[in-house]
């Protein structure tokens, strides 16, 4: 059974976000700073689900990695007797690891190593990006802030005056 399989009999789900995967305009100073946070929260949506895919990718790969480590052993204790020394078990180990059902497990286990690290990857760039985000955000929101509150100042000064 699956990692996936496992953790929807656990009643885990991880639901993917709406629209595709956000990508940060070259310019940002173009969009207003409401639009901002909803690319702000998108994102993170985003960073979160690839988080989650992140762990079951690794769960798959160690999975792979142990049934064909067990079943290579398995091979390996069947054939090799109690009898066998030196060279005669570096020739049965050399002709386990060429038997089809282990060429096709190392096979299964190398792409889900390769899955897990280009999921590795689309997660360092969501979270650099969202971490890029997050500060121009801040900046956008002190900004305004400070904008907001010297109209408001200066008002409140012609006003009371």
């Amino acid at each position: 059974m699956s990692a996936l399989e496992k953790f929807k009999d656990w009643g885990l789900t991880f639901y993917k976000p709406e629209g595709e995967q956000v990508r940060i305009p070259s310019d940002i100073t173009v969009i207003g700073s409401e639009e901002l946070g909803e690319l702000f929260t998108r994102l993170t949506a985003w960073t979160d689900y690839i988080n989650s895919q992140l762990t079951m990718a690794q769960l798959e790969e160690r999975a792979a990695l142990k049934k064909k480590d067990f079943t290579e052993t398995t091979m390996l204790i069947k054939r090799v007797g109690s009898q066998a020394k030196g060279e005669r078990i570096t020739a049965i180990k050399a002709e386990v690891s060429i038997n089809p059902e282990i060429v096709q497990l190392d096979n299964d286990y190398e792409e889900k190593y390769a899955y897990r690290k280009l999921v590795e990857m689309l997660l360092t760039n969501h979270e650099r990006d969202l971490s890029w985000l997050a500060v121009k955000l801040h900046v956008v929101q002190t900004i305004l802030g400070e904008t907001y509150n010297g109209i408001h100042k200066r008002d409140v000064h012609r006003y009371a005056h």
